[in-house]
């Protein structure tokens, strides 16, 4: 067994008695069945003292026998979690620091320790299509599990439930239309055979319970109505919806850190889209904050970006060099590729991937440091409720749409007068840094609607969403435009090298000019974006 990460979608049941496991032929497009022998399992889960693990729907557990006998750290709830799993290595019961290194962004500096041991005998049936291939399997558990630490709770607990577990969701959704139409399919036959969705997240969950989150974006602050159903009642307040979009978004982040760490595609990425969020957040909205907390986090979000922007940048203009080729007429095979020797394909690709190398090791090692932990420690303070400016008035502070709309309009002005700077200025080069700088006032002000309406349901008025697509729009086009200008730069710059060591250029040329109606075609759409974003504010 290899390192690997995979989705993970499937439901729990809890069934009681000796119930049969009923058929399942011609259910959701399954043709085909196939029952395995039973096999015994063996699990250690672990958490800390105060379950941190468990507040933040994180499972970390050693088990033995069956196929997929190691490490597993599992991220989530619901019918999706990511699953990561590692070899079992050593017999030794302590986590191993590869394990530790997934799960540092809840635990940081706290031990863990074994918190529940888990027996189960499990039966598992193949759900195969028609032409053999496995579409989900059925686990029929009986488990004997024992709480660990806690010398009141250690009592043997016995239960039995059934899985369903998606093994293909591409041929799931061929046959069945979704994996969620496909799981409803087959769970509502388990349950006319007497099965219950489990009210539980996962089988630990039934042994020590579920740790209740302090950074959970749902609850309400003292005195404040829920944020997610608040429409039948009173309206919340600017406390409640900032406090309940800082908690979604910090949450968010963490939920990247350890894929991050993995290494998996488009992490650093998301990871990096987070912190610029909560930043567009803080600084939209700042003159309802208190300036001098708000601005020590707004301090740590801008390093942490700037930890993450050399590996990113080297992961887009990598990818792009396949893209690039592919654009061009005729595509990745015809003749005007074919002006483009396969060793400066190589030398264009392969200088980013060492560049990505490079920057994501040296990203690691400080996301491996105290510093890095101390930002996340004040990330959490400041969300478990954060803290408004001394000036703002009650009568402001209970009104939540009407105190920061307006602060979201004054962000289309910024967009504005930054355009408006780039249609007057003749000099190429800061051309081309104010185009940028109007595509990150464009992006702060889409995370900063975005947001709140993703977190608390917050109604913003119909007129600032349609600003906010405008902005998503002029956002996308100026970043087609800074990728190509970034990618160009990377082709003149491999050129260059090429060249000092004799190689023919010519088809770095024909790359770097076949990014020039790229360059155009974007700067003509932003400019009737920015006409447009003008029009409704006017």
């Amino acid at each position: 067994m290899t390192d690997t990460v995979q989705v993970e979608i499937e439901r729990k049941y809890d069934i009681d008695g000796q119930a049969s496991l009923p058929r399942l032929n011609g259910v959701g497009g399954v043709a085909q069945v196939r029952y395995r022998p039973p096999m015994a399992l063996e699990a250690v889960y672990f958490d800390t003292a105060d379950r941190v693990l468990s507040a933040n729907n994180v499972t970390l557990r050693r088990r033995t026998g069956g196929t997929d006998a190691g490490w597993h750290v599992k991220i989530g709830k619901g019918d999706r979690r990511i699953e990561m799993q590692s070899p079992l290595g050593s017999e030794e019961l302590t986590v191993p620091r590869r394990i530790l290194d997934l799960v540092r962004v809840h635990v940081r500096g706290q031990a863990l320790t074994q918190i529940a041991r888990l027996t189960t005998l499990r039966s598992v049936v193949d759900l195969m299509d028609g032409q053999g291939h496995p579409l989900a399997e059925v686990s029929d558990d009986q488990v004997a599990a024992m709480s660990v630490g806690f010398r009141a709770e250690s009592r043997v607990q016995h239960w039995r439930e059934w899985e369903v577990e998606v093994i293909d969701a591409g041929r799931v959704t061929s046959s069945s239309g979704g994996t969620e139409a496909f799981l409803d399919s087959v769970g509502q036959v388990l349950e006319t055979a007497g099965a219950r969705v489990s009210a539980a997240g996962s089988k630990v969950e039934k042994v020590v319970g579920k740790t209740a989150d302090p950074l959970d974006p749902r609850a309400p602050l003292a005195g404040q109505p829920d944020t997610a159903e608040h429409s039948g009642g009173r309206a919340p307040g600017v406390g409640a919806v900032l406090t309940a979009t800082v908690r979604a978004q910090v949450r968010t982040l963490k939920g990247w850190d350890p894929l991050v760490r993995r290494n998996v595609e488009d992490s650093v990425h998301q990871y990096r889209v987070s912190c610029r969020t909560l930043r567009s957040i803080l600084q939209t909205y700042a003159p309802l904050l208190d300036a001098e907390a708000t601005g020590a986090v707004v301090k740590d979000l801008r390093k942490l970006g700037q930890l993450l922007s050399v590996a990113r940048d080297a992961e887009v203009v990598r990818d792009q060099v396949a893209e690039r080729l592919e654009a061009l007429p005729g595509g990745a095979t015809g003749p005007v590729a074919g002006m483009v020797p396969g060793k400066a394909v190589r030398r264009l690709r392969q200088s980013q991937a060492k560049a990505y190398d490079v920057a994501h090791a040296r990203q690691l090692k400080r996301m491996r440091g105290e510093w890095y932990f101390e930002v996340l420690d004040r990330l959490d303070a400041f969300a478990r409720e954060v803290p408004l400016s001394a000036e703002l008035t009650a009568a402001e502070e209970s009104a939540a749409a009407e105190a920061m709309v307006p602060l979201a309009a004054e962000q289309v002005d910024a967009v504005l007068a930054l355009a408006a700077a780039v249609g007057s200025e003749q000099e190429h080069e800061a051309r081309i840094e104010q185009m940028h700088q109007v595509r990150k006032e464009a992006k702060r002000l889409r995370y900063a609607v975005k947001a709140v309406q993703e977190a608390t349901g917050l109604d913003l008025g119909t007129e600032l969403v349609a600003r906010m697509k405008t902005a998503k729009r002029l956002q996308e086009a100026l970043g087609d435009h800074r990728d190509s200008v970034m990618f160009q730069e990377h082709v003149l710059a491999t050129s260059r090298t090429a060249a000092a060591k004799g190689e023919d250029t010519f088809g770095y040329g024909v790359l770097f000019a076949a990014e020039l109606a790229t360059q155009s075609r974007t700067e003509t759409e932003a400019e009737a974006l920015v006409e447009r974003l003008a029009g409704r504010a006017s």
